[in-house]
Order: C-alpha cells, then structure tokens, then sequence
C-alpha cells in the first residue's frame, strides 16, 4: 500500500500548477531571510561589545574604588593606632604625676576614639566616591 502512494507522489506534484513568480518569490524570500539575519547578527555582535565596554569600564571603576579605599583604612587605622597610643602615653604619665584633670581628659579622649568608628567614616567615603556632586575627598 505504501510503495502505491509513494508511486502516486510525482503524479500529484505535476498536477499542481506553479505560477511562473513562485521560484523568483521564493528566492527573495531567501534572500531577505539571509540580510535579515545577517542584520540581526551585526546588531547582536554591537551590543555584546557594548556589554563587553560597560564591563570593563565598571570593573576598572570598581579596583580604582577599591585601591582608594584600602589605602584609606590603612591611613586611617594608622592614624588612630598613632593617637590612641599616644594619649594612652600622656595617660600614664598624668598617672605618674598624679594629675587627675588629665587623666579625665585622657579617658575622655580615648573614650571618643573609640566610639568613632573607621567603618563608619569608609562608608560616607564610599557615599561620597559615588557621590557625583562630590568634587573632592579629604582623607
């Protein structure tokens, strides 16, 4: 049964007429199908350079960031390492002398170091870094 139809194939082919712009339709049709992903692909290609651009601009932005930023809390960590060190110094000395309105300043002062947090001050760093009405940065 089968190899009768398939036998009957060619027969039913010839009996459908084809309008003589068929072939010529169908090959514009190819070729506009062809410029039409030629078009897409060129576009696809501009936005994934593109992506690729705004991706290395970021992460280039995000190590400048992140240079200044550890070099700010090193500075910082310094500094108040240097001023804790020292007002515990002029601490014990006001200690030895017996200099009790110093040794309240001194506590007082250490107690205000500690209370300031560096993180806290890297965070308005990082506001103001971000920040574009911020023209400069005092560290």
């Amino acid at each position: 049964m089968l190899k009768n139809f398939t036998n009957k194939i060619p027969s039913v082919a010839k009996a459908i007429p084809i309008p003589s712009t068929a072939a010529m339709d169908a090959f514009n049709n190819l070729v506009d199908a062809w410029k039409d992903c030629n078009n897409t692909a060129e576009i696809e290609k501009t936005k994934r350079e593109n992506i690729k651009s705004w991706r290395d601009t970021n992460i280039k932005a995000i190590e400048e960031n992140s240079a200044i930023l550890k070099l700010y809390l090193e500075k910082s960590f310094q500094e108040r390492a240097s001023t804790i060190q020292g007002t515990f110094e002029r601490l014990d000395q006001a200690l030895v002398e017996g200099n009790s309105e110093v040794v309240g300043l001194m506590m007082n002062s250490i107690v205000a170091i500690v209370k300031e947090s560096p993180l806290a001050q890297a965070r308005q760093v990082i506001a103001d870094m971000n920040n574009p009405n911020v023209s400069t940065i005092d560290i």
